[in-house]
């Protein structure tokens, strides 16, 4: 069959080259040809969709993946061999400085501590108001600690400890002088009052 239409075109090739497409055929074959064009527009609209579906999976994978296994991490931080690790040996291993800097504080506030609530005896009211500015400050230190092992910024956070340290031992500073001068003036009305008797 393609024989006898390739000798057809080659015999009547003449005939066929000398007339040109009537301009409606033209319309037809666009019209027929435009509605294939968005077909084209609707696979690749398609295509498009597909591939931001796999993209938000492939997402969603890797954001899995990454708090299974930064959770496993975490874990493996604080506890090496079954053993859990203590924070000062968190804190030598960051920072052996700031772990020293951070023993000496809490061994500061300690001693301090411990001459405070000599005045609960005799003024207890106010050793509750100090110890309850200091527990404040307590509180924030244990919270920073205990973000420590599992925090990506560990030299900050450390910063923030010993400045929390710090304000703590300024503060104890200030109680006890309030307690010497409250002792002094004590004294001092006694020495007087002693005099005037």
């Amino acid at each position: 069959m393609s024989n006898r239409l390739e000798n057809f075109i080659s015999d009547h090739r003449d005939e066929m080259d000398g007339e040109e497409p009537a301009p409606q055929i033209w319309k037809q074959l666009e019209k027929e040809l435009l509605p294939a064009k968005k077909k084209g527009k609707v696979i690749a609209m398609k295509f498009l969709r597909w591939s931001v579906a796999a993209a938000i999976l492939l997402l969603a994978g890797v954001g899995i993946y990454t708090l299974v296994i930064g959770t496993g991490k975490k874990g493996s931080a604080v506890v090496q061999n079954n053993t859990p690790v203590s924070s000062d040996e968190i804190l030598n291993n960051i920072n052996p400085a700031y772990a020293k800097e951070v023993y000496h504080f809490t061994q500061l506030i300690e001693i301090k501590q411990q001459e405070l609530k000599q005045i609960e005896k005799d003024n207890p009211d106010l050793y509750k108001q100090f110890i309850s500015d200091i527990n404040k400050l307590d509180s924030s230190y244990k919270v920073l600690k205990k973000e420590l092992p599992e925090n990506p910024n560990r030299e900050q956070l450390l910063d923030a400890m010993i400045q929390n340290l710090r304000l703590q031992t300024g503060l104890l500073n200030q109680q006890l002088q309030i307690i010497q001068k409250i002792n002094s003036t004590k004294k001092d009305s006694h020495e007087s009052n002693s005099k005037n008797i």
